[in-house]
């Protein structure tokens, strides 16, 4: 737990990670109003979330370090996708665009699946179109050089482009605010299992980091979170998990989309946890 400056908050943490508040329907619990944001429609909503977490986009384009103590999480890699797109279109600086080259691991299936390929987004994989702008936040998929501080879920700033390689900025652990180069390589799916094709990409092996997943923040700390909850937490501790990484209760903001039936005066979600895993692991 990293909200130790904030004892009310740190208790209501407490509470959370061991399923002991209030709920109802089973696992539902209701969030204390000054920690959401009103819910109006799915594009204003989102739109006041991030300006929450990113009050001021060409400042951060500026003081490049500044913008990886924020981040928005969410529960799935299509919320995660949504929320980057958005927000490099509003980050100011010129587009890079890098494109993969997409081809399947039996090449006589090549012609007859290329198009289809390309809209495949397994979260083991950079995206088949990838813009960048200089001081945009970028991690790692690939373990590339771990002695030099390129392993995967580094943290980076990009820098610089060229048409198959980019110049970034380390921004986290032992090797912070050291300069490297990341070219293209081929990148086999992890997921193949998944796809009905197997194939593998050419390409950075960066995704934008704006928004990452739940489980891609454990163990983070956080200047500021934005919790997007387009559709409920599926994990145990996940609710925990990501209002966590703030310190406290000023430095967390959560957007949950309503169903339909519920009442909007009352911001509710569910918060799964597993006495049993909590039991093995000493904490009850």
């Amino acid at each position: 737990m990293h909200a130790h400056l904030d004892k009310p908050f740190s208790d209501f943490l407490l509470s959370l990670g061991n399923g002991t508040l209030p709920c109802f329907d089973d696992s539902r619990i209701t969030l204390r109003h000054y920690l959401t944001i009103p819910f109006v429609d799915d594009q204003s909503s989102l739109s006041v979330l991030i300006t929450s977490v990113f009050p001021d986009l060409i400042a951060f384009g500026t003081h490049s370090l500044h913008i990886l103590n924020r981040a928005i999480l969410t529960t799935k890699n299509e919320f995660v996708h949504e929320i980057n797109n958005l927000l490099i279109t509003k980050f100011p600086g010129t587009e890079h665009k890098y494109v993969s080259y997409d081809e399947t691991i039996d090449q006589s299936k090549q012609a007859e699946h290329k198009d289809f390929l390309h809209s495949l987004e397994p979260p083991s994989l950079p995206p088949h179109e990838l813009i960048l702008k200089v001081n945009s936040p970028i991690v790692l998929l690939r373990n590339l050089n771990p002695k030099e501080g390129l392993c995967y879920g580094t943290r980076l700033i990009c820098l610089g482009f060229a048409p198959n390689v980019i110049h970034a900025l380390i921004a986290v652990r032992n090797h912070i605010e050291k300069q490297v180069f990341i070219p293209k390589i081929s990148l086999q799916c992890s997921d193949s299992n998944i796809y009905i094709v197997p194939f593998k990409k050419t390409q950075l092996s960066v995704r934008l980091c704006f928004a990452m997943t739940i489980n891609k923040a454990q163990g983070q700390t956080l200047d500021f979170v934005g919790l997007y909850l387009k559709e409920p937490v599926f994990g145990h501790g996940q609710l925990y998990v990501a209002l966590s990484r703030a310190k406290t209760a000023n430095d967390v903001r959560v957007l949950v989309k309503p169903s339909p039936d519920e009442q909007t005066d009352i911001v509710s979600t569910r918060n799964i946890v597993y006495n049993e895993v909590l039991s093995i692991a000493g904490v009850i």
